[in-house]
């Protein structure tokens, strides 16, 4: 007959061999937020470690990190509320483009009036249009020109991806582009001029500070801005054979 009682060596309790792991803790302080306040004892002998060293309380630690996501929330609320200021003036400005652009004459109208009104943006402290030359180009020598060759050098990945393009750009290329105002240009953004699947200039647009044309910029209006451009410059333009 077997003994049905087990041998109190040959067991140990629950409480002995259970172990709590941390995400339990969490779980339940999660459940119970008043825990601390029926621990008042507990509470005042908990300290926290810090980067200096130091050791602070949980209150302490609570207030600082409520701090730095209230810091955080209004950062980023205010990068929205900049965001969307920039849209309004960037909608503004194309709604005024394409007005005036409809009224030009030919393509040395169209250059100069895409380059002033793009230059009164209040982003914009540099702005040109250079036009991609061909043969049979009808257009003023006041606007500025170059061959695709020459332009593909430095700008390769707008030929080829035909988007816009933001962030800073090395001082040669900086000075191919805004020559006279290249000192001061930190951002830029370089925006292909698109009729037919064809790049015939290239529109860039400077500023003097480094995050005005981040990498991170939004550039729908931009590209938009370049393909209205196109659409309108291609009408007076014969197709080249260069690209």
């Amino acid at each position: 007959m077997v003994n049905s009682k087990a041998s109190p060596t040959s067991c140990q309790s629950d409480n002995e061999t259970m172990t709590i792991r941390e995400d339990q803790v969490v779980g339940y302080l999660r459940r119970n937020p008043d825990f601390f306040a029926r621990q008042d004892d507990l509470l005042a002998d908990i300290s926290l470690p810090h980067n200096s060293g130091s050791a602070i309380s949980l209150l302490e630690r609570q207030v600082n990190i409520l701090r730095e996501r209230g810091t955080e929330a209004r950062q980023k609320l205010n990068n929205l509320l900049e965001n969307a200021r920039n849209n309004d003036q960037l909608f503004d400005t194309t709604q005024n483009l394409v007005l005036a652009l409809l009224r030009a004459a030919d393509a040395t109208e169209i250059a100069e009036i895409a380059q002033d009104q793009l230059s009164n943006h209040a982003n914009v402290d540099a702005c040109e249009l250079i036009v991609i030359e061909h043969e049979g180009l009808d257009i003023a020598s006041t606007v500025r020109t170059q061959s695709a060759e020459n332009l593909k050098t430095e700008f390769e990945d707008i030929f080829r991806l035909k988007r816009t393009h933001c962030g800073s750009l090395d001082q040669e290329a900086t000075d191919q582009l805004f020559q006279n105002d290249a000192t001061s240009i930190r951002s830029t953004a370089l925006c292909p001029v698109i009729s037919n699947g064809e790049v015939l200039a290239i529109l860039a647009l400077g500023n003097q500070r480094e995050d005005t044309f981040s990498v991170n910029l939004d550039t729908l209006f931009l590209d938009f801005i370049g393909r209205v451009i196109g659409a309108v410059l291609g009408k007076h333009m014969a197709p080249s054979k260069d690209q």
